[in-house]
């Protein structure tokens, strides 16, 4: 996703002539409390451990072992950054809650209390799943998330939740998408490290309709027929031309920190790539110094590899002197536990996430935490993009067939977590005796 120099600084001129207007965010760390679970008289009844026992007995009859080790429990409040599903949805205003339990122990249940004058509610009951985590989404409140097994309660800490406001939002509702907001970055044969030889962006390329924005590709009919010769660093051979898509806001919206998110159902298609990713304000770099801009890849995903294994990767790039590429990040094999059971990535949409804050970039799918990064923080203001591009060195892969696939986007929001910042960690307490 790189940019040729020449490129950088034709942007960087056309930038500099419309200006800078766009909105500006800033962000302090997410709400997250984190606790050794515990359970003792005030956390647990008799009844409870009862209960507890009972329920711990019914499950492992179906196989699933009672813990017999101490549990670390955290309940983390973030935005609304959790909604899996199959189809399009309107995104919420509440916020997430997302308890996890550490060992996981799917399928064990997880019951969410909220705090009332009388003391703890409970409220709904979700189960873990592969990660040890149970997503909830409820009224704004205080709340908490105990789990039971062979008679042991663990509870976890506090959190207080409230509704969320986003800074920016695009929800891709009607036929047409948003010019005054997306721009179309009609460039080729970019860039230094990922050259698309055989590609332009091209609005054709992409459309809305359904309640989301599909980013696809497609044949160049300027070139039809024309064979395309590309090499690169892994392949080479011929290509026919292509269009590809990648909306930015370029020149409307630019972002300084916050928690960046969007929905997204990604291509089944290999060949091609989709992402969700920022550029620095006037696609501009200062060589060795991150602070002044990087490169967000929040997400990208490379259609399916034919061995089930598919995951996303994130990465953070910038550039040393002579265009010298410095790349941290990696792809995520942690991240497919969010996936339904006999699902793929391209059977259901995700929200992918970034919290960027002074400090660090934190990257969630579905608001479970698979990677966080301290180096390389831009201190910059950066625009989004979305995209579905083919690079060279992936074309040997993409056929016929494939090129009518797209990646959909249900929705894309930016939210300022300033206001949500209650940071802090407590150990808890001795674990209560298993139940007689």
């Amino acid at each position: 996703m790189s940019l040729t120099s020449a490129l950088v600084r034709t942007a960087a001129a056309r930038f500099a002539r419309i200006g800078s207007f766009g909105l500006v965010v800033t962000v302090l760390l997410l709400s997250s409390l984190q606790v050794v679970a515990h359970a003792d008289g005030a956390q647990s009844s008799k009844q409870g451990a009862k209960q507890g026992a009972k329920q711990g007995a019914k499950q492992g009859g179906k196989g699933t072992k009672a813990r017999k080790v101490s549990v670390r429990g955290t309940l983390a409040s973030l935005p609304p950054v959790v909604q899996p599903g199959l189809s399009p949805a309107a995104p919420s205003d509440n916020g997430s809650l997302v308890a996890t339990f550490t060992p996981a122990d799917q399928g064990r249940r997880v019951t969410l209390e909220r705090q009332t004058a009388r003391g703890w509610k409970a409220v709904t009951t979700s189960t873990e799943d592969s990660w040890g985590s149970a997503a909830f989404s409820p009224a704004p409140g205080t709340y908490r998330a105990r789990t039971t097994t062979g008679g042991r309660t663990w509870v976890t800490g506090s959190v207080t939740t409230s509704r969320w406001t986003p800074q920016f939002e695009d929800t891709f509702s009607g036929t047409t998408l948003d010019t005054t907001v997306w721009n179309d970055q009609e460039r080729e044969h970019e860039s230094v490290y990922a050259p698309r030889t055989c590609a332009r962006v091209d609005p054709s390329a992409r459309r809305v309709g359904e309640g989301v924005l599909h980013l696809g590709v497609a044949l160049d009919p300027a070139r039809a027929g024309l064979p395309c010769d590309y090499a690169s660093t892994r392949t080479s051979g011929t290509s026919p031309y292509l269009l590809n898509s990648q909306v930015a806001t370029e020149h409307t919206r630019f972002f300084r920190h916050g928690i960046v998110a969007a929905r997204i159902k990604p291509q089944r298609a290999k060949g091609m790539h989709s992402g969700l990713w920022l550029l620095p304000s006037g696609t501009k770099y200062t060589d060795g110094v991150p602070a002044a801009g990087t490169e967000i890849d929040v997400m990208e995903f490379f259609g399916e590899n034919g061995r089930g294994n598919e995951t996303i990767g994130s990465h953070i790039h910038y550039y040393e002197a002579g265009w010298d590429k410095i790349s941290l990040g990696d792809t995520f094999k942690d991240a497919r536990q969010v996936l339904g059971k006999n699902r793929s990535w391209w059977d259901e949409f995700h929200v992918f996430s970034v919290e960027w804050t002074p400090t660090e970039y934190i990257f969630r799918v579905d608001g479970r935490e698979y990677y966080r990064e301290t180096g390389a923080v831009s201190q910059a203001d950066q625009y989004l993009v979305l995209s579905n591009l083919t690079s060279d060195y992936e074309l040997h892969e993409l056929t016929a067939d494939e090129v009518s696939d797209t990646a959909q986007v249900d929705w894309v929001r930016v939210f300022d977590a300033s206001s949500q910042e209650s940071v802090r960690v407590t150990r808890g307490r001795k674990v209560a005796k298993k139940s007689a």
